[in-house]
């Protein structure tokens, strides 16, 4: 009889074999915004950056940064995908003729061998609201064990920041949620009503329906692109800063911010708005945040159940809580604790994993 693989092995198997396919790059290799900001990371400078150092490059995927930092001048470039994705690296490094640059290393990064310290570690390891799928875990990993001192982070710096999300009624982004939601609450009624004929009355579960529903739609987030700034209102706040160099990632486990917003104009509060920037050590900045560039990551939309009406000068005060799902390390639990001026605290908890209400104005984004 074959040994059974443990909950946690076969769901980190899952995670993996998520990035074995050209679909899931597609998606990713789509976002130009990121896309310009890693090639603008690794040529600009390039001379003191990159060339002749020792590059390691953590969860290739197709190997389109292990590449570049071999046109940049890299001497040696170790790429490490533990995906199927391993294979697609492999297949561009040999057709843009840098094999003697670029080794393919199919592993985990915490299992694989790398014959010898690294000058830069390039990694594009972020997930929504930053910090989903935990990947930075594994760079940090590489950096401790291989990154020789005073060694480059790429990139060097991560943000995450939280915004109120106050739209117009013609751009609002929770009437997708709400849409979702009716439909769901209508089909019942009619699946009642229908079963009724069969003589058998479901109705007494109407009440119960209704409020697993509206838990469901209204406590994942939701991804958001297109966005504009004027959908913020008030300047957005920082919820964690950290050096990618030098950052402890258990820090990263869990955490809280608190946050105190003065609204600046007439508005009415749907949701708080979450996105992220990444800093490189030459200037560049890829910021997520809300305006007319597509981000694959998009912001993350957390739509309330009960909206606040606000005008200049109120203030929203509370704390963001950050934390790892228990059940599944590579998703994330937020809790928003906050109030208008000096009403009650509310609350209200989010799942960040892989069920996400997709903005009707964002590309199919996957997972």
């Amino acid at each position: 009889m074959e040994p059974t693989q443990s909950p946690k092995a076969e769901r980190a198997f899952k995670y993996f074999d998520l990035y074995g396919s050209m679909r899931a790059h597609k998606i990713m290799l789509e976002d130009m915004a990121r896309m310009e900001a890693y090639h603008s990371a690794i040529f600009k400078n390039k001379s003191e950056m990159i060339a002749d150092k020792v590059v390691l490059d953590v969860g290739t995927g197709t190997g389109v940064l292990a590449v570049w930092a071999a046109k940049a001048g890299a001497k040696q470039v170790y790429a490490v995908d533990a995906s199927n994705a391993a294979k697609l690296a492999r297949r561009l490094v040999q057709s843009s003729n840098v094999s003697d640059v670029v080794t393919i290393l199919n592993s985990k990064v915490e299992e694989v061998e790398i014959p010898e310290p690294v000058d830069v570690i390039v990694s594009e390891w972020m997930g929504c609201f930053l910090l989903k799928e935990s990947m930075f875990d594994s760079v940090a990993y590489a950096r401790d064990k291989w990154l020789k001192p005073g060694g480059l982070m790429l990139p060097s710096r991560a943000t995450i920041l939280l915004g109120l999300y106050a739209p117009g009624n013609d751009s609002d982004r929770t009437n997708v949620v709400k849409l979702k939601l009716e439909k769901e609450i209508a089909e019942w009624k009619e699946t009642v009503s229908n079963l009724q004929s069969l003589d058998v009355d479901y109705s007494g579960f109407t009440s119960e329906v209704l409020q697993d529903l509206s838990d469901y739609f209204l406590t994942n987030s939701m991804r958001v692109n297109y966005l504009s700034p004027d959908d913020i209102a008030s300047a957005p706040q920082k919820v964690l800063e950290f050096d990618c160099a030098t950052v402890d990632p258990t820090a990263l486990v869990q955490f809280s911010q608190d946050f105190e917003y003065t609204i600046s104009k007439h508005a009415e509060i749907k949701g708080f708005l979450g996105w992220f920037t990444t800093d490189f050590p030459n200037g560049v900045v890829l910021d997520t945040g809300p305006g007319p560039t597509y981000s694959h990551w998009g912001q993350q939309l957390y739509p309330l159940k009960e909206s606040l009406k606000v005008a200049p000068g109120d203030r929203v005060v509370g704390t963001i809580s950050v934390s790892r799902d228990p059940d599944e390390a590579r998703f994330n639990v937020v809790e928003l604790k906050y109030q208008l001026n000096t009403g009650l605290q509310q609350t209200a908890l989010f799942n960040v994993g892989d069920v996400q209400h997709l903005d009707e104005g964002s590309k199919n984004v996957f997972g």
